[in-house]
């Protein structure tokens, strides 16, 4: 309707256009000349606007068609990941007759290490399946496993029994969920029996995931993927083979949320994402909601995509931001090209009946403005077209303008940052009193210029190099400041590498002796301003070279690097873990504890190296020795200390029975009580499961 009328209008000024120009000639064709110019100008308006609403439409089409695609791939690529997760997991389950809780969490810790795409993923676990006759023996075995209360709940007698044994990682969150019946639950049993019927994964309904509390309560959902006594088991007798699940919980809001934020697209700003559980946007399926528009009664317009995954079907949807392109093409653009071509034409009928009665004094005056025109054209373009962000602000900071390479630099739009203080793009990197210099310069010399932290559009962090220059009025005050910046951020990084690896140990990531002293010298200098004591532990591996001899010097970097994990989580926070060369270890104890204390912090070392490496092979035997040194007792400066503790470490390798020693001079001691022993046989196990603790993430299941 709209198109008709537009073309109807089109034809009537055109027929109004040729009556007119037939009398230009006359002296009523100059007085009617203005109107000529205005029906000109309201029949280019209006084409002009029905071309920007039908781009619009286009436009709004094209944009909610590719953040759709782009949330839909993005949430089947997140859980496609889960789902290769947790068959990586059913294969350790495969390959191991007998998986154990630390050889799962080994598995567990790789994997999340080394697979970018698990953000948002809760956790992983796996969940085993019990026959009445064996609930017993199996609480009886977990209990005997470190966990004395542990019960398989729900209580209440069943045929059948589930129950998480493994959950990873192991954080509060998820030990509420530690030897929970899955299957008693209707909607997980539900998906549970379908993956173990067909073999395959499979995706639950809408559940309240036990992990769940009052804060921050989230929809949840259930990835399983059935694990068989026999890897080839017929599906026929796949129930009586049945060993258990892998699974993951999801928090939808979690899984979504990360989904969209690695999404690169400016656009999907304040615009609305929905997944429903099924293929119809029914309220009581909503599992997610960014906005919550379908409790603010906004849902207007959206797009919809079905998902189909682990045996479901996911309904995703989205609606474009308020700010965008709405479904009838209709944009400021819009409005402006309408409010602009009226308000044109009129002025251009005004101004051509002023011309008739100036003529010349008119063609002059639009000689000095065409070159006027020129000129700020010239300057718009050198403006726009720099390849260096320019900012324009006032003295006040409020920004007035900026270039598209600003745009480029730092994501914001010139619509959104116009007005706003420059200060937006601080990252917090500088104190006051970096800012106080900078704008004391400014003043003073009326330039500044250095590298500086901004954080952009996106909430990353870039490193900028800015010229400010102050342009002043007549008066000499300042009435700008222009501002030129360059992303330098890859040129830093490359200097924080180089300092990095100056300092670093390549293998293990674990200070290298450069540091060590530098620290060392610095903890000495206060030890004796304050009077308290630092301390030295020199620690060699025995059983290491045969290790080189017969693996090969690949598997010997990986023991190292493994022996260097085990001993971070020994050591306290504050202490500095280094790696002298070869297979010799450095600790600092900045503030040590009594000589009995860094004995006992030495033993539990010593058991850390004797740990089976499992994940390499289980033949190899490594062992440490360990030297104490202490100041003031044994050195006075850091060579005298370190040759103290590398003295006694060499006394350890000695002496067979005892592999910890502290430096007495040339009398070193060898020998440790029982009790202490006892004590740091209890204090080691206790220190074990506080490491355990200590490594896990907050995630959730």
């Amino acid at each position: 309707m709209k198109t008709h009328k537009v073309a109807a209008m089109r034809v009537g000024l055109l027929n109004l256009i040729q009556r007119l120009s037939r009398r230009l000639g006359t002296l009523e064709g100059y007085v009617l000349m203005p109107w000529l110019v205005l029906g000109i100008g309201l029949l280019t308006t209006a084409t002009i606007c029905e071309q920007t609403r039908r781009f619009g439409e286009e436009e709004h089409l094209r944009i909610e068609s590719t953040l759709l695609d782009n949330v839909v791939d993005g949430l089947e690529s997140k859980l496609q990941t889960n789902i290769a997760m947790l068959a990586a997991v059913a294969g350790l389950f495969y390959a191991s007759t007998g998986v154990d809780r630390q050889e799962f969490n080994t598995f567990y810790e790789t994997v999340a290490l080394n697979t970018s795409h698990l953000n948002g993923v809760q956790g992983v676990g796996f969940s085993r399946w019990i026959p009445a006759a064996q609930l017993p023996a199996f609480e009886q075995r977990i209990r005997q496993e470190g966990f004395p209360n542990f019960m398989v709940h729900p209580p209440g007698p069943r045929t059948n029994y589930s129950a998480i044994e493994f959950l990873e990682p192991f954080s509060w969150r998820n030990q509420r969920a530690f030897g929970f019946d899955m299957y008693a639950e209707p909607v997980r049993r539900q998906a549970m029996q379908r993956a173990a019927q067909t073999g395959n994964a499979t995706l639950s309904g809408k559940v309240r995931l036990v992990q769940e509390t009052n804060e921050d309560l989230q929809r949840g959902v259930l990835i399983y993927l059935p694990i068989y006594t026999d890897q080839d088991q017929q599906p026929g007798a796949r129930k009586s083979t049945l060993r258990g699940w892998a699974y993951s919980p999801l928090r939808l809001n979690d899984v979504v949320n990360s989904t969209i934020d690695i999404i690169d697209n400016i656009d999907l700003a304040g615009t609305g994402v929905l997944v429903f559980d099924g293929d119809k946007p029914n309220a009581k399926d909503l599992l997610f909601d960014n906005l919550k528009l379908l409790n603010r009664n906004e849902l207007r317009h959206p797009s919809y995509e079905k998902l189909n995954i682990g045996g479901r079907t996911l309904l995703v949807g989205v609606q474009l931001a308020p700010r965008l392109v709405g479904p009838n093409g209709i944009t400021s653009a819009y409005w402006i090209n309408l409010l602009l071509g009226i308000s044109a034409s009129t002025v251009s009928a005004v101004i051509t009946r002023t011309l008739v009665a100036n003529h010349l004094a008119t063609k002059q005056a639009l000689l000095i403005s065409e070159a006027a025109a020129q000129e700020r054209a010239l300057a718009s373009t050198v403006f726009d077209e720099s390849g260096q962000g320019i900012i324009v602000s006032n003295p006040e900071g409020q920004i007035l303008m900026a270039n598209n390479a600003f745009t480029q630099l730092t994501g914001y739009r010139i619509s959104e940052i116009k007005g706003q203080r420059a200060s937006l793009l601080k990252s917090g990197r500088h104190d006051n009193a970096y800012y106080a210099q900078m704008w004391n310069e400014l003043t003073n010399k009326g330039f500044w210029e250095g590298d500086i932290w901004n954080r952009v559009r996106s909430g990353e962090i870039r490193c900028h190099h800015l010229n400010i220059s102050t342009v002043r009025d007549d008066e000499l005050q300042p009435r700008y400041y222009v501002g030129m910046l360059q992303d330098v951020t890859k040129r830093r990084q490359s200097e924080e590498a180089v300092r990095y690896a100056a300092n670093h140990d390549i293998l293990t990531g674990l200070a290298n002796r450069s540091m060590l002293m530098e620290q060392l010298e610095s903890h000495l200098s206060l030890a004796k301003r304050h009077g308290h004591a630092v301390a030295l532990l020199y620690l060699d591996l025995d059983g290491f070279k045969p290790v080189n001899d017969r693996f090969g010097h690949n598997m010997g970097d990986q023991v190292l690097q493994l022996v260097a994990d085990r001993f971070r989580n020994v050591i306290r926070q504050g202490d500095l873990l280094c790696r002298q060369g070869g297979d010799e270890f450095v600790v600092l104890v900045p503030e040590a504890g009594s000589t009995e204390k860094l004995e006992g912090m030495a033993w539990k070392l010593v058991e850390a190296s004797r740990a089976p490496f499992l994940e390499l092979d289980k033949s190899i035997e490594i062992s440490a020795s360990v030297g104490i040194a202490r100041f003031p007792e044994h050195g006075n400066t850091s060579e005298q200390l370190l040759a103290a503790a590398d003295n006694a470490m060499y006394a350890a390798k000695r002496a067979k029975t005892n592999p910890v020693q502290v430096s007495r001079g040339s009398q070193p001691q060898t020998t440790v009580s029982s009790g202490l022993l006892e004590a740091l046989d209890d204090d080691g196990h206790q220190g074990q499961r506080t490491s355990q603790s200590n490594q896990q993430g907050d995630g959730h299941g």
